[in-house]
């Protein structure tokens, strides 16, 4: 469930810090040189006076990298290791709308915020998000694709909390995902109708009523991977019963492309058979 309500990032600003090594001693070659000291190649030996004999040859000039005291090189570079800092969104509104999905749904169902690249140069792959109220920050995990539960900490929602980002002023926005929240273990064909209903009730739940004939509601619950070839099995305690092919296209919360096995939720198998799924596999409410 992608698509039906977005919300807007606030705009924000990000800096850049910088980070310095250092390279191994003279004995190795280092990357880089400091402009300070030329080349070793650029030395130059003094002429050599006429032999005249073996014993009175001169000695060789030893090499000018000997003669050089050790050196150190210091590498400049960017680097965005700071905890993200820049407000994008309040976080009371946000709170209110998945506490409401919580409630509705029993639990079973959570609110996700999808972060978006509102500009070309935007990159999602590095995103951190972290949720500030009067104390210290929060970091909240952000999957692939930059898709991260929306916590519910009543504290911070009292102190008018905000979620901050590591990006640039106006570079994301964020649209509303609902995903089930029922452990990997404990999926049957009874949970998967319920998480359905669950899901569609806080689909209105959320939606305001002059956007009801717009939105898009929940149609299926998908077990789904990334490559196809995966296979849920329906266990009748131990006992295999059915294995299911995981080829039905569809997209994930991301919009990448995957193969799920999808159940509409009016599927005639017996309710207490579980429901076994690969371990890379996912479930989305489509």
């Amino acid at each position: 469930m992608r698509t039906w309500i977005a919300c807007a990032g606030w705009l924000c600003v990000v800096s850049l810090g910088q980070a310095q090594e250092h390279a191994p001693p003279p004995a190795a070659p280092a990357p880089l040189q400091s402009a300070s000291v030329p080349p070793a190649a650029e030395a130059v030996a003094p002429p050599l006076a006429p032999a005249t004999s073996a014993a009175s040859a001169p000695k060789a000039t030893a090499p000018a990298e000997e003669a050089l005291p050790p050196q150190t090189v210091t590498i400049t570079a960017t680097s965005d290791a700071k905890a993200p800092h820049v407000r994008f969104m309040a976080y009371r509104e946000s709170y209110l709308t998945a506490r409401k999905v919580w409630q509705v749904s029993s639990g079973s169902v959570v609110m996700a915020l999808r972060l978006i690249p509102a500009k070309l140069s935007a990159t999602i792959d590095d995103v951190r998000v972290a949720l500030q109220g009067n104390g210290a920050l929060m970091p909240i995990k952000v999957s692939a694709g930059g898709v991260f539960v929306v916590p519910l900490n009543d504290d911070i929602a009292a102190q008018d909390g905000t979620f901050l980002v590591n990006k640039g002023r106006g570079e994301l926005t964020a649209n509303i995902v609902l995903q089930p929240s029922v452990a990997r273990d404990a999926w049957n064909v009874t949970r998967v109708g319920q998480v359905l209903r669950d899901a569609r009730r806080a689909v209105r739940a959320i939606t305001p009523w002059y956007k009801r004939p717009f939105a898009s509601d929940v149609q299926s619950l998908a077990f789904c991977a990334a490559e196809r070839g995966s296979a849920l099995q329906l266990m009748d305690g131990e006992q295999l019963i059915a294995t299911l092919p995981m080829n039905e296209a569809a997209v994930n919360d991301i919009n990448q492309p995957v193969f799920c096995k999808i159940f509409d939720g009016e599927d005639k198998y017996p309710g207490h058979y579980r429901v076994v799924m690969p371990e890379q596999a996912t479930v989305l409410l489509l």
